[in-house]
């Protein structure tokens, strides 16, 4: 009870409000002052019956000046006191937009003396508590990837004179085995090199994470990688019987990296055969869409449901389903391929269906980005891309947005279908406009890694956005 009586009382009496009410009672009292002194001048300088006949005009012409004088005085007090008040105000708004930016040494000088200097100076002081923090964070990360590079490395070094090893008691190099001594040493083979694998995807990630990926740019025939590739996965495809189908636009050479384009085309045809059922067929399909080339990787396998969208792309993640573990992997895969697109400036993202297949596709730049940022991998993105959907909600339904957004997530329907039928059923009653509906649609896609679009209204023109560019759409 007594901090709020301080509290209410420092409100009352703050040196703001003890300004504003100086100079509000000046501008009052200074013109009333004025008058009143004129008007007691005159009349002690006249006869009392001389003055008593204007003594009326007098009084009314008096009033109307004091009023006057105290209208313009409070306007020109006015737009001081305000000005002395947002200017302030506004710097402090324009720092904190450049917090959020990320710019943890921005600081800002207000010397008003007042409780806007009071949060001014907070504002200097969390500032350089988040900077601290982002750079503590740096250091952790930095450690992070050392230990993992290092670690990796040093688990190879044993890996290869092991399987050697193996690889001579196979062949009988120590003496003959028996049957049973065979049976082992293929288990042991088989978990070494898993376990290789493993070590291998780790180093990927620890060069993806510090930007040590190595990219050899060359001019390269797009369509001839395609065709290389899918001729070397039919040998797989082959085993379930199932046709592998590309579709090829005619794209010109560009520079890209011809070896980690196959890596990553290669890791998403292979997880299309796996999750596919025998005798189904894959779609590969390579299209050029302004500044980039789409690649897309269709099966009509089992799909995807709304939760392994949106973590399908997070290392050692794998579908929470006995039909899917049979098929083991490390899980590091889709994280890898991400890591390489994302390093080039490109997008990689999923559309799939529970049920009905999958549709994986990513876009690499006509022109080769040479200078390789670290891109995070290791955590998970469920948490932000959750974020993000719920800041669209409540952009778009305001105060109902973290509630319809909740319903959401209860129901396990947060994946990118989900959420556009949700949108679909919006627009039909009527809750929202069709074209807020539309942006609602972009904006969710986009999350997702899905190229954004506008509509111009004038000729109807589709676009496709990527990376701040604007390019026309066939």
């Amino acid at each position: 009870m007594d901090a709020k009586k301080f509290s209410l009382k420092k409100m009352i009496f703050s040196k703001i409000n003890r300004k504003l009410s100086f100079l509000v009672i000046a501008a009052l009292l200074a013109p009333a002052l004025g008058i009143f002194l004129f008007y007691y001048i005159l009349a002690s300088s006249f006869p009392s019956g001389i003055f008593s006949e204007q003594a009326a005009l007098l009084r009314t012409t008096a009033v109307f000046i004091i009023i006057l004088i105290c209208i313009v005085n409070a306007g020109v007090i006015g737009f001081f006191v305000t000005r002395s008040i947002s200017k302030p105000i506004n710097e402090l708004y324009k720092a904190t937009l450049e917090l959020e930016k990320g710019n943890y040494d921005i600081r800002i000088d207000i010397k008003t003396d007042d409780e806007i200097s009071e949060l001014g100076n907070a504002f200097n002081l969390t500032s350089a508590a988040l900077g601290k923090l982002e750079q503590e964070r740096k250091e952790i990360d930095n450690a992070k990837t050392e230990f993992l590079s290092i670690t990796s490395h040093e688990l190879r070094s044993p890996m290869t004179p092991m399987k050697a090893q193996l690889q001579m008691l196979q062949e009988g190099y120590f003496g003959k085995l028996n049957k049973k001594t065979k049976d082992s040493l293929e288990i042991i083979t088989r978990n070494a090199d898993r376990l290789d694998n493993i070590i291998v995807d780790f180093l990927e990630i620890s060069r993806i994470e510090a930007a040590r990926l190595k990219f050899n740019f060359k001019e390269t025939d797009i369509s001839q990688i395609v065709d290389e590739t899918t001729k070397f996965m039919e040998g797989f495809a082959k085993e379930k019987n199932i046709r592998l189908v590309v579709k090829t636009a005619n794209i010109p050479k560009i520079e890209v990296d011809p070896d980690r384009l196959i890596q990553v085309l290669r890791n998403l045809i292979n997880n299309a055969i796996k999750f596919s059922e025998e005798n189904s067929k894959i779609e590969i399909d390579t299209k050029l869409k302004g500044n980039y080339i789409l690649f897309s990787v269709k099966d009509y396998g089992c799909g995807l449901n709304s939760e392994n969208q949106i973590r399908i792309f997070e290392p050692f993640y794998q579908v929470e389903n006995s039909s899917h573990r049979k098929h083991g992997g490390t899980g590091l895969g889709l994280a890898i391929c991400r890591g390489i697109v994302e390093a080039q400036k490109g997008k990689l993202w999923v559309e799939s269906k529970e049920g009905r297949g999958s549709k994986f596709s990513f876009t690499v730049p006509l022109k080769p980005v040479k200078n390789i940022e670290p891109i995070k991998v290791l955590f998970s993105s469920k948490k932000l891309i959750e974020n993000k959907i719920c800041e669209e909600f409540k952009t778009v339904l305001g105060p109902l947005g973290n509630s319809e957004f909740d319903e959401l997530k209860n129901k396990n329907s947060l994946g990118k279908d989900d959420l556009f039928e949700y949108i679909d059923s919006l627009t039909e009653l009527h809750i929202i406009p069709e074209k807020k509906g539309e942006n609602f649609k972009n904006n969710i896609g986009g999350i997702f890694g899905e190229e954004k679009t506008i509509i111009n209204k004038e000729n109807d023109t589709n676009y496709c956005i990527q990376e701040d560019e604007v390019v026309g759409r066939s």
